[in-house]
C-alpha cells in the first residue's frame, strides 16, 4: 500500500525532507495500527523496525526486579520509538505498548539500507532526525536525574 504523500508532510519527522524524498521514503513505509492496550514489542524482542507515531499514545515501559511495569515516558503523535534497534539492530530496551488506539509508520531497517546507495543526502536526513530524536531523549534523561539527585542530597552540589 502507497503512503499517501500529505500523511508524510504532517508527521514532523519528515518536516524537512522534499516531495521527491518522500515519494521515494512512502515506497519503503508500511502504516500499522494498535488497539488500546496492545503491546507493539517487549523488552529483549529483536529491533529492526523504527515506528512513527501519526495519532494515538503509547507508553514506554520497563520492568522492575519484580517483573511489574512502570511507564518510564508517554509517547504521542509526532514522536517515534524503536529508533536505537533500528540503527544498530539491537534488542527492544523497552516494552511499548497503546494506551489509546494507535496509528504508526513503520520503516524497516532493510529496507531503509537499500535507499543508501541511491539516495544518500535524504538517509542522511532520516538518520539526523533520529539522532535529535536521541539527543532529546538524553536531555531529558540528565534533566531528570538531576531532579532525582537533588530530591535525594537536597540541592548540594557536587562540583
Amino acid at each position: 500500500m502507497m503512503i499517501n504523500l500529505e500523511s508524510l508532510k504532517e508527521h514532523r519527522f519528515f518536516s524537512d525532507l522534499t516531495d521527491g524524498e518522500l515519494s521515494i521514503i512512502a515506497k519503503i513505509i508500511t502504516p500499522e495500527d494498535f488497539k488500546i492496550g496492545e503491546t507493539v514489542f517487549k523488552t529483549s524482542d529483536a529491533g529492526h523496525s523504527l515506528y512513527l507515531i501519526r495519532s494515538g499514545e503509547v507508553k514506554v515501559c520497563l520492568a522492575a526486579p519484580d517483573g511489574d511495569l512502570f511507564t518510564l515516558t508517554i509517547l504521542k503523535n509526532g514522536d517515534i520509538f524503536g529508533e536505537m534497534g533500528f540503527i544498530d539492530a539491537t534488542p527492544r530496551s523497552a516494552t511499548i505498548i497503546a494506551i489509546s488506539d494507535v496509528n504508526a509508520f513503520v520503516i524497516e531497517k532493510e529496507a531503509f539500507e537499500t535507499l543508501i546507495d541511491d539516495h544518500p543526502r535524504m538517509v542522511h536526513k532520516v538518520l539526523k532526525n533520529i539522532v535529535h530524536t536521541v539527543h532529546s531523549i538524553v536531555r531529558g534523561m540528565n534533566s531528570r536525574y538531576i531532579e532525582m539527585i537533588n530530591y535525594m542530597w537536597g540541592r548540594k552540589r557536587f562540583c
